[in-house]
């Protein structure tokens, strides 16, 4: 078993932010169990670009609410108790005031919800809490003291890029954000997801290079990509955002902007043959994240992104390790390293032979009745009958032109049993990748 889980309760309890002490200390933890070059990249507080600005760094001293000497609320006691880049405030308030500066998740009424919008949109700013709606709706008229202390500094926001070099540096780009105080599976799942992903991909050879980018939602990619050197952005062939991959739902894939693209057609083959209940949806048709930066005009990064959305805890202090399944994650992995699989062994085949191979020959021994091959199950007899069916018309497949993940397509197959199937012919020497 992977250690996934574990990471991910070490770094989400912690207050993540654009800059915070608590970010430093999640990636030095991810930093370490991370193979291959791993480089950070950093952008100063104030710097812009394209109207984005580099946050400050930012931290809570103290947030308290009181009526009559009496304690009401305290915001520290959860990362998410004040709004995330909240201004300071001291000072005696109205309760229709107090209630301008408060936000509360109703359908989830005994939660803390999350609140992000000031350091995406600095210039709207202001000071804040985020209270369960079962205080809210009990606080009475009256004068409410507010104490609510919080430190800006200005810091450097790091970008932690993990690169893999294969034999091509066409290079397949991972991303997971790392900003979302107290959220373990809006966030730390794709980090830890992705962590696992590049411990596997660094054990085998690989045709792709492979780079795991992990920052601040928007604003980091956002910077990244802004000073990239343009040799190394023309090598980002494709890409996956991942998020919520812990929780127990079925697989959800939302495609790139074009929706055409090698990724997504891999990504859609993988729902319709190896996920009974999952699903695919057009891009920004499930949740909205950094594919857009991606696909941004200049950039054009074709970015699916690979979810189990939707689940009710998200954005609430709710959205915690409870939720979070093992198997969730190990399956989350396993279904992402297959869609890679399948990505970096694409290939066309050139028959080396003419006319009408005797299969069943021991010469040959490649014909395969149904239920032979293990990936096809004896129980799915439907399965068998369509992979019996493909044997016939394989041959003609070996053009130069077709490629494996075209044929398991066209005949509703897995990717990876007809590609086990076509390395026997390349083994017997009927046929040459290309």
């Amino acid at each position: 078993m992977s250690n996934m889980l574990e990471l991910l309760k070490q770094i989400y309890p912690l207050q993540l932010a654009p800059i915070s002490s608590d970010t430093e200390k999640a990636f030095d933890i991810i930093k370490r169990q991370l193979p291959g070059e791993v480089e950070l990249h950093e952008y100063p507080s104030g710097m812009e670009f394209n109207g984005w600005i580099v946050p400050q760094s930012w931290g809570i001293k103290k947030a308290e609410i009181r009526k009559n000497g009496k304690l009401i609320y305290d915001g520290t006691k959860h990362v998410l108790g004040v709004m995330s880049y909240s201004k300071s405030f001291t000072g005696d308030v109205s309760l229709d005031e107090l209630k301008k500066h408060l936000t509360f998740r109703k359908d989830q009424p005994a939660a803390v919800g999350y609140h992000c919008d000031y350091f995406i949109k600095q210039w709207t700013a202001d000071w804040g809490m985020s209270v369960p709606y079962n205080l809210y709706k009990k606080l009475q008229k009256g004068t409410y003291n507010v104490d609510l202390q919080t430190v800006f500094r200005d810091g450097r926001m790091k970008v932690l890029d993990c690169f893999l070099p294969g034999k091509s540096p066409e290079t397949v780009i991972l991303n997971a954000h790392s900003c979302h105080a107290g959220q373990a599976n809006d966030g730390a799942s794709g980090i830890a997801v992705g962590m696992e992903l590049m411990n596997r991909l660094s054990k085998r050879k690989n045709k792709y290079s492979y780079r795991f980018i992990i920052t601040a939602e928007h604003l980091g990619t956002v910077f990244y990509l802004s000073k990239i050197p343009k040799e190394t952005l023309k090598t980002f062939k494709h890409g996956i955002f991942l998020e919520m991959l812990g929780n127990n739902n079925r697989l959800i894939v939302q495609k790139s902007l074009l929706g055409d693209n090698l990724i997504d057609k891999i990504a859609e083959h993988y729902v319709e043959t190896y996920e009974k209940r999952g699903q695919t949806a057009p891009f920004r048709k499930v949740v909205g994240n950094d594919e857009t930066v991606w696909e941004a005009a200049g950039y054009e990064v074709p970015m699916i992104s690979v979810s189990r959305w939707p689940y009710k805890e998200y954005h609430t202090s709710l959205d915690d390790e409870k939720i979070i399944s093992e198997k969730k994650l190990e399956e989350s992995a396993a279904a992402i390293e297959e869609m890679l699989f399948i990505l970096d062994t694409n290939c066309r085949m050139i028959r080396k032979f003419e006319g009408l191979i005797a299969l069943s020959n021991p010469k040959y021994d490649l014909y395969m009745k149904p239920g032979t091959d293990p990936s096809i199950p004896e129980t799915v007899p439907e399965e068998g009958r369509k992979f019996n069916y493909m044997m016939d018309f394989l041959p003609r497949y070996f053009d130069g032109k077709t490629t494996v993940l075209d044929i398991a397509v066209k005949h509703g197959l897995r990717y990876r049993s007809v590609y086990n199937y076509i390395c026997k012919f390349k083994g017997k020497g009927l046929v040459e990748f290309v």
